[in-house]
């Protein structure tokens, strides 16, 4: 693994990463300053003092989202937990997604009833289904898929 700093070779490090299936395996762990991550598909290394510093520095190689953290802080409990939440927080975001669409396919039906009855039927507050309804109804007209 090499720790490279010129604008030349992060250019063709940025080029790789470009060609990597996502996302791209990114093992993070402290060291004597403060933290490292090493791309092994990459063969590369960054290092920084402070761990958000050190996420810029993946994202600007990377791109946002396409880094799947592996934490070794040094205190295994904690690394426990971090991947727990980071798992937990992806399957969250996977049913939010589900429940969006459906919701979004309740909103097109014609049969759904009144904006109080919608809101009762989905769980949400009749607010927030005129909101969504007045979204709906916007992208409708204007020939944008939803």
């Amino acid at each position: 693994m090499t720790t490279r700093t010129t604008s030349e070779e992060t250019a063709a490090e940025v080029a790789a990463a470009q060609r990597l299936a996502r996302p791209v395996v990114v093992m993070v762990s402290r060291d004597g300053h403060g933290w490292q991550a090493e791309i092994a598909a990459l063969g590369v290394v960054r290092r920084a003092r402070r761990l958000a510093g050190l996420d810029r520095q993946i994202h600007e190689l990377l791109g946002p989202a396409a880094a799947d953290y592996q934490f070794l802080t040094g205190d295994e409990e904690l690394d426990r937990l971090v991947r727990h939440v980071r798992s937990a927080r992806s399957t969250a975001r996977t049913f939010e997604a589900r429940a969006r669409h459906l919701t979004e396919r309740v909103l097109s039906l014609p049969s759904g009833g009144s904006v109080r009855d919608l809101a009762v039927l989905l769980g949400l507050s009749h607010q927030r289904v005129q909101q969504l309804l007045a979204h709906h109804c916007r992208t409708a007209d204007q020939g944008q898929p939803e």
